[in-house]
């Protein structure tokens, strides 16, 4: 009677984690945690300098995509390809990589006219990657719990604007 109890808890416990499994999958495929392609940056190791004489309020770094002039459209049977998250709503298929090296890693987007998309981040040693994500914004945050850096992409109603901003 054991036995039989046993091997049919193992049975949906295994059932239960393969389907919960399968649905995570699909819900990070694209981010961070899912398989975007990843840029080849070098690594490094080591905990970044610490900042010499920080201003008392550092402004942020500001950057407007300008728009560029139109391209010809690509073929209507183009598709994005298998393992890489489509293009922002409203965006031109050709985005321009972005490389933004900040005192705890390195975060490479996508950078389009109206859209961003993260395409890897690479902490450094200690620090850890957080990635939101909504139709108008894209946030991406390397800390180690009291410090860090924070890109920010917005395109609510105007071109791309990327900010950093290090805490």
């Amino acid at each position: 009677m054991r036995i039989r109890f046993a091997t049919a808890w193992c049975t949906a416990t295994l059932a239960g984690l393969t389907v919960s499994w399968w649905g995570v999958q699909h819900a990070v495929g694209g981010t961070a945690l899912g398989d975007a392609p990843a840029a080849a940056v070098p690594a490094r190791t080591g905990r970044p300098p610490a900042p010499q004489s920080p201003p008392a309020s550092s402004p942020a770094k500001r950057e407007t995509l300008a728009p560029s002039p139109s391209r010809t459209p690509a073929s209507p049977s183009a598709t994005p390809t298998a393992g890489r998250s489509a293009a922002p709503p409203g965006a031109s298929s050709e985005g321009r990589l972005r490389t933004f090296t900040l005192k705890s890693g390195r975060v490479v987007l996508e950078v389009h006219e109206y859209g961003a998309r993260l395409v890897s981040a690479s902490p450094e040693r200690g620090f850890t990657v957080r990635e939101w994500r909504r139709e108008e914004w894209l946030r991406v945050d390397l800390t180690d719990g009291e410090h860090g850096s924070a890109v920010f992409a917005t395109w609510n109603g105007h071109p791309t604007l990327v900010e950093v901003h290090e805490y």
